[in-house]
């Protein structure tokens, strides 16, 4: 609803420069558009809140990748700073999400990307896999510009 040329960005977005492989994040957002049947997808959130039935990266983003793929999609969900799968089991993951990391420290953040990347998997963030479902990425990232 925002008329093109207006800047906009989103919370995720923020924490993606000041926080995580930025450019990674970017690349990692055209690995959306591959996504086939019995894909998995590792979200990676940072906190360990309680989830609502609104919950953004267990309900709302899966939904959005199914919707856009068409594809019947696997998820794995990893919690607060909880050990990722293997470096063999990560290789499996056709994308990772992270969220915007707002409660860890970069260090902590950019060492978890870090093992994603090593294992060849495309890795976005909640704000940008959003912006690309909508088709908005070039307007949320203009600064990068």
């Amino acid at each position: 609803i925002v008329p093109e040329g207006i800047p906009l960005t989103s919370f995720s977005i923020l924490m993606a420069r000041a926080k995580g492989p930025f450019e990674e994040y970017l690349k990692g957002s055209a690995a959306i558009d591959t996504l086939k049947d019995g894909d998995k997808v590792l979200v990676l959130e940072s906190c360990t809140h309680h989830t609502s039935c609104e919950d953004i990266g267990r309900v709302k983003i899966p939904a959005m990748l199914q919707k856009k793929s068409g594809a019947k999609l696997s998820f794995t969900f990893v919690s607060g700073l909880d050990e990722l799968p293997s470096a063999e089991e990560l290789s499996t993951y056709a994308l990772a999400l992270q969220c915007g990391g707002c409660m860890v420290t970069r260090r902590q953040l950019i060492n978890r990307i870090r093992r994603v990347i090593a294992a060849g998997v495309p890795v976005t963030n909640y704000g940008m896999c959003i912006a690309h479902v909508n088709h908005i990425l070039g307007n949320v990232v203009f600064l990068y510009k």
